[in-house]
Parts: structure tokens; sequence; C-alpha cells
């Protein structure tokens, strides 16, 4: 119930801003406003986004634990999509989210409790034997079991 009425109220509250801040400098402004918002949401997600990317990646070539990595990815997707959605509260959240050192304070936070368990195939000192099966059909015994006639 909570998130149906946050999800009814959210967009009144920022079509209500829009339109208070269009009467102020102007519709075309507003509109304008809007859209290079969205065209900066978008350059910020590519941009950072594959940053992040390549973070993960090395993370994962030095058999370190990606965590840190995901989670900034994570808010970048989620920055990015606030600033494509019109709306001046989005946009302030979503750029919110796409400054590198207030997102990481967040990735901080959010790894603090966290325990990061990393399990990698190729430990040391562990033995790893590889190889193939396959299943065979049941095969009938040559001998009956004591006690039973042979069907001749």
């Amino acid at each position: 119930m909570k998130i149906l009425l946050f999800l009814v109220i959210f967009p009144l509250l920022e079509l209500y801003l829009l339109i208070q801040v269009g009467s102020e400098i102007g519709a075309l402004t507003t509109v304008l406003y809007t859209i290079f918002t969205a065209i900066i949401g978008v350059v910020l997600i590519r941009k950072q986004g594959l940053a992040t990317m390549m973070q993960a990646q090395t993370a994962l070539a030095n058999q370190q634990a990606p965590q840190e990595a995901v989670i900034n990815g994570v808010l970048i997707f989620v920055g990015g999509v606030l600033l494509f959605v019109p709306g001046l509260i989005s946009d302030a959240l979503g750029f919110f989210l796409l400054i590198p050192p207030l997102r990481q304070l967040l990735v901080k936070q959010s790894l603090k409790g966290m325990v990061l368990r990393t399990h990698y195939r190729n430990r040391q000192g562990e033995t790893i034997i590889e190889g193939e099966w396959s299943e065979k059909p049941p095969v009938q015994p040559d001998v009956l079991p004591p006690g039973n006639k042979s069907p001749d």
C-alpha cells in the first residue's frame, strides 16, 4: 500500500513542481531543462558505467571480490534512470547518485555490514580433479540369486 501511495504521490509532486518552475522561468525553458537532464543522464551512465565495468574486471583479474564495483554500477544506473525521468526531484536525486564522492559514501555505507566472503576455484593448496562421466544403462546379472529357477 505504501508503494502504491508513493507511486501516485511522487509523480503528482514532480508535476506540481514542474508547473511551478515553468510558471517562473517559462514553459520552453522548463522543457529544454528536462531534455537536457535526460541527455546528461545518458552520457553520464555511459561514461561512468564503462569505468565501473573496468573496475569490476580489474577486481576479478586480481582475484578480489567485485562487490564495490557492482554496487557502484547499480547506483550509477539508478542515478541515470532518475535523470532520464522528467522532474526536478528525480533529477536532484539522480545527480546526487552520479557524483562520485557522494556515491562512494553510499557504497561504503552499504558494504559496512556485509561479510565479504570470496570463493575462488583455484585456491592454493586445493586439489582439483577434473574428469568426464557418463551414465550407462543397468546390466542384467548373468547369475541368478540362490533359490530362483532359471526361466528355461
